[in-house]
């Protein structure tokens, strides 16, 4: 089964991730798969965003960042990337420029430079993450359900990057979620300039 794609739009090329932990490479016109790569990362495979201008797709795990690069026909190069908290797990991701932009478990956004292949750091060399303002949380049976685990922070529920994206100028960045957890209802929103 599908889990997750990406598309690129100057490329025209699509990704596509399924529960096995491989992500196939389709060219658009014909819809047929050119390679199929099996990603060493196994774990919860949640996102995929593909490079507009390049043959490159990010691939999201539950502590990894991948880097698909099918630019050389012969082989496909692998670069992966830890998380720099490995209980974060990636569940957006997307490209601008070479910088891509990690949508995280716990409520926090990270950036990686493809071209350093590395995190984007302070001056104390920690990655720069930023970290959202909490969301709403239904006041239902379930949320005293789940209240007392580890989905807290202190009386505020953790939520989940399910999605972002950049404004066309590339300034304005829209982020959106909700609890991890599947019987919580509720959302995260917002925009930052």
């Amino acid at each position: 089964t599908r889990r997750t794609c990406g598309y690129q739009r100057r490329v025209r090329g699509y990704g596509k991730e399924r529960d096995e932990a491989v992500i196939s490479l389709l060219d658009v016109n014909n819809v047929m798969a050119h390679r199929v790569v099996q990603l060493p990362q196994m774990r919860e495979n949640m996102a995929v965003s593909g490079h507009d201008t390049m043959p490159v797709f990010a691939v999201g795990s539950l502590d990894h960042l991948l880097l698909v690069d099918d630019r050389d026909p012969a082989t496909v190069d692998l670069t992966s990337a830890k998380l720099p908290d490995p209980a974060q797990g990636v569940r957006s991701l997307s490209f601008q420029g070479d910088i891509i932009t990690v949508g995280a478990c716990r409520t926090s956004l990270m950036f990686y430079d493809v071209r350093k292949r590395d995190y984007i750091t302070d001056h104390l060399l920690s990655p720069i993450r930023r970290q959202l303002q909490y969301g709403f949380v239904a006041d239902n049976y379930d949320y005293h359900q789940h209240r007392p685990t580890s989905l807290t922070l202190g009386k505020s529920f953790i939520h989940s990057i399910m999605t972002h994206c950049y404004d066309d100028s590339g300034l304005r960045l829209f982020a959106a979620g909700g609890p991890l957890t599947l019987e919580l209802v509720g959302n995260y929103a917002a925009i930052w300039e």
